[in-house]
């Protein structure tokens, strides 16, 4: 008897993949702040063969999102654990083949599933603790989408905070992101089992 599975751990029935069968479904709610750095700090976490993007090749968006995800069958939608999880990352702008791509350059997540799922897909996730104001439509305890509305986000590693941001919306913004609105642009990478400075192929 085979064993089924999409990622690991592989069993007779596949029920203690990991990770769920694809496709996979997502929707939450994201914060998006961005901002300009130095060009070269972009440029030296890009890999051979990808360039920066000749338009503000400093421009950096950082991200915090609030997910639900689930497969096809929505078994995890009746056990939420398995599918809420919140994640931290920075996408910058380059080019590879002459076309302008986002590409996610650090990323934190707070589930180890979402971290599997992401390394497979060739974002470099690693775990995190992040928290970001979440909006309300009654109460006083949380803000309004809508002018004047204040939001915090932070996140943490290691017991290390890393990055805090504020935000206040002045209006409401005619455009998506500058910098995360583009395809993505990933890597797979995974060193050879015999560490010899070379990938596995």
């Amino acid at each position: 008897m085979s064993l089924q599975g999409f990622l690991f751990p592989r069993t007779h029935t596949g029920n203690s993949s990991l990770i769920p069968n694809v496709p996979w479904h997502y929707s939450g709610d994201l914060l998006t702040l961005e901002y300009r750095t130095n060009p070269d700090r972009v440029a030296e976490l890009l890999p051979d063969g990808i360039e920066l993007a000749d338009e503000d090749p400093g421009a950096v968006a950082v991200i915090w999102a609030d997910w639900q995800s689930c497969s096809d069958n929505f078994n995890e939608l009746l056990d939420p654990v398995r599918a809420q999880y919140k994640e931290v990352f920075f996408v910058v702008r380059c080019k590879y083949q002459g076309k302008i791509y986002s590409r996610c350059i650090y990323i934190w997540v707070d589930k180890d599933f979402s971290a599997a799922r992401g390394q497979f897909q060739g974002y470099p996730k690693k775990i995190g603790s992040i928290h970001l104001t979440r909006s309300t439509t009654v109460g006083k305890a949380g803000p309004r989408l809508q002018p004047g509305g204040i939001f915090g986000a932070t996140l943490a590693a290691y017991d290390h905070r890393l990055v805090q941001a504020k935000f206040t919306i002045e209006a409401e913004s005619d455009h998506a992101g500058f910098v995360n609105a583009l395809p993505m642009l990933h890597n797979r990478w995974m060193p050879a089992i015999e560490c010899n400075g070379k990938d596995s192929e």
